[in-house]
């Protein structure tokens, strides 16, 4: 995979979880810190919500997520036998954002982009038990999903 699509992967990171120098929770309560990086429980008893923490540290955090998520969706790319390459950035991003185990937490959209069911996928992350039948996902962080579901349609 082209270093192209990584830098484009780690600048749509940047821009849909911001940055922040200083711990906060995030929309799920949990201690969060530069781009989006969920504080291990090592870094929780190191940090307190509202530390600020040095630019090298959060570099360094932002590379080995971003590298975690990006080989997942690498993985994933060829599980699910796409061959379109720029969908890695939507796959990352899911990874970076839900944990490179998201397919537990949304298997008939998984078994859907398998069986390049694309309607059904889009239909499996956007619906479930959050607020007016939207997925959870889809209720906390709109956006993000409305992403994944623009890279899912580009698929058709």
């Amino acid at each position: 995979m082209s270093s192209e699509y990584f830098k484009n992967f780690t600048e749509h990171l940047r821009l849909r979880e911001g940055y922040r120098e200083e711990v906060y929770l995030d929309t799920l309560d949990k201690p969060t810190c530069g781009t989006g990086h969920l504080l291990s429980p090592e870094e929780n008893a190191q940090y307190a919500v509202g530390d600020t923490i040095d630019t090298a540290v959060l570099d360094r955090w932002l590379e080995e997520d971003s590298e975690k998520a990006w080989n997942a969706a690498a993985q994933q790319l060829q599980d699910l036998n796409i061959e379109k390459p720029e969908f890695i950035i939507a796959l990352g991003s899911v990874n970076f954002q839900l944990g490179t185990q998201w397919m537990n937490k949304f298997p008939s959209a998984y078994k859907a982009l398998q069986n390049k069911d694309y309607d059904e996928a889009i239909r499996q992350v956007s619906t479930g038990s959050g607020k007016d039948g939207q997925s959870r996902w889809m209720e906390q962080t709109p956006v993000r999903v409305k992403d994944f579901i623009e890279a899912i349609d580009k698929l058709k």
